[in-house]
């Protein structure tokens, strides 16, 4: 099949925000204070490490170079990530209400994606869902735990 340069500028944001959500998380366990979240946000740093891997390794079958050109979109939430951890006290909820913001911009990326012309190609298609589904799976963990806190602390 004939992959179209705009799935090739689609493929790269995408591998673009998994690449900052990694970043992200390292961000994310180095600020953390909780040590439980800390080794969560560590293993979910590695984890989106490997899914940049194999976004990656399904680009070059398809010829496509995964870093030809940088993406504004993940640039922008690790840069929003950063300044929101500077300004507000740095708090775990604080973190992790970033964390789940930045999960849910890249849900949503992979989800305009997905309405488009990619959702004709069956095996790219599966490729991209798989990836969107652990995304969603911390996503989900994460609210769980935002609001967990939430419940303990209504004033944050």
């Amino acid at each position: 099949m004939t992959y179209s340069e705009n799935y090739s500028k689609q493929l790269q944001r995408l591998y673009k925000i998994i690449q900052e959500g990694h970043k992200g998380y390292v961000d994310a366990s180095e600020h953390a204070k909780s040590s439980d979240l800390k080794m969560l946000f560590q293993k979910i740093s590695a984890e989106r490490s490997a899914l940049a891997d194999q976004m990656a390794s399904k680009m070059s079958e398809f010829g496509y170079d995964p870093n030809a050109k940088d993406d504004a979109l993940g640039v922008l939430h690790r840069g929003w990530m950063n300044i929101k951890a500077s300004m507000t006290s740095n708090s775990d909820q604080s973190i992790l209400e970033s964390c789940r913001n930045g999960d849910q911009a890249a849900l949503d990326a992979f989800d305009d994606v997905l309405q488009g012309e990619i959702l004709y190609d069956t095996e790219l298609k599966s490729f991209l869902m798989e990836l969107r589904l652990k995304i969603n799976e911390t996503f989900l963990d994460l609210d769980k735990r935002y609001f967990e806190l939430f419940k303990k602390d209504p004033s944050l």
